[in-house]
């Protein structure tokens, strides 16, 4: 009965794969069995673009998290569910769940996402992984946060494994000090809860105020947001003028005809060069159900490298043909063929781009306090 259910499962998912060409998008439908020690893990390091956001973003946040299905090979083209990791899948993708409730919080309070990678992959076959976690000590990691002081407040996002953590994020937590900053734990689990994972949080982040964590059951992780929202508020995390003044952000409303959005641009020299040329009207292009671009009046000069992919809601700046962008969809181009510079956030509801016509006039101008 068991393979007769996994066999069904997998037919439906190629289908799903298949109709979009296998690429992830953001909103999700359906997911696949929890990474908990007593589930299987079908993991991929092709999923949402899981680099950290350049140094044009100083908000003091960081999401760090990690997922085995970011972490171990992965044919995405035999999709196997009875070796799935825990994956949220839509109409036209997959991404894993701890990764999904990193984008959640992110949508909320803001900052970076940093995927926590393992310098050896695991095992695509999660007997071997639980194994190895099992035995092991500690895990040697490969994704290194670039000037980690400017981080205040670091949420640790993972799977339950063992109603621990994995020893991945042992070793992240053993690498950098904590001392000063707040951190708050989240998991995703099997249907065990956290069990000892947020005391250990707290334990290797020593010296750093722990707030109460946040525990997921993976089948309620494509309908997350209100429960993350919710949580976060009780934080009193949630972003207000003054929270986007302490951090250096100024706000923005961005108008489309009489609808009006909100946002933000980053505490960073490229973004306060285009503040400068603010309020502005930009006759935008909407792009492959991705991004609305157009020229801006004035060139801005950029520092530090650029990037090849984005977070839906960047705002971005490319000076290959001097233009500024909203990104607001992976749609089936994730990946960009020129370098772009994030410069600030839209806030609100992105859903409206994807129904904007080829081309609109968009007004950035800056909220008066």
């Amino acid at each position: 009965m068991k393979k007769a259910l996994f066999f069904w499962v997998a037919i439906i998912l190629i289908c799903i794969l298949s109709a979009c060409g296998g690429q992830p998008e953001a909103d999700t439908n359906t997911v696949l069995p929890e990474t908990a020690a007593s589930q299987s893990a079908q993991p991929s390091a092709a999923a949402y673009p899981t680099q950290e956001f350049g140094e044009a973003k100083q908000s003091g946040i960081l999401i760090a998290y990690f997922s085995l299905w970011d972490n171990a090979p992965w044919d995405r083209e035999g999709v196997d569910t009875t070796t799935s990791a825990s994956v949220v899948v839509d109409e036209c993708g997959a991404v894993g769940t701890t990764r999904y409730v990193a984008q959640k919080i992110q949508d909320t309070v803001g900052g970076d996402i940093h995927a926590i990678m393992a310098a050896e992959p695991y095992s695509a076959d999660f007997d071997a992984v639980v194994s190895e976690n099992h035995s092991e000590s500690s895990r040697t990691i490969s994704s290194a946060v670039e000037d980690m002081e400017r981080y205040d407040v670091v949420f640790i996002g993972y799977p339950v494994w063992a109603t621990t953590l994995p020893q991945t994020v042992r070793t992240f937590l053993s690498e950098y000090d904590f001392s000063g900053k707040t951190v708050i734990p989240f998991c995703t689990h099997d249907g065990y809860g956290a069990g000892r994972s947020f005391s250990a949080v707290a334990e290797l982040a020593a010296g750093a105020e722990t707030l109460d964590g946040l525990a997921i059951h993976a089948p309620d992780v494509p309908d997350c947001a209100g429960t993350v929202a919710e949580w976060l508020d009780g934080l009193r995390l949630t972003p207000s003028e003054n929270t986007q003044a302490s951090r250096g952000e100024t706000a923005i409303r961005i108008t489309i005809d009489e609808l009006k959005l909100n946002g933000v641009l980053y505490d960073s020299d490229m973004a306060r060069q285009f503040i400068a040329q603010l309020p502005q009207t930009i006759s935008m292009s909407n792009f492959g159900g991705r991004e609305v671009y157009g020229g801006i009046d004035q060139a801005i000069t950029v520092g530090g490298e650029g990037q090849l992919y984005f977070d839906d809601g960047d705002i971005t700046y490319c000076p290959s043909n001097n233009t500024a962008a909203i990104f607001y969809s992976q749609s089936d181009r994730p990946n960009l063929t020129m370098t772009v510079y994030p410069i600030g956030k839209v806030t609100s509801d992105l859903s409206v781009f994807s129904d904007l016509p080829g081309r609109v006039d968009i007004t950035f101008e800056i909220v008066s306090n």
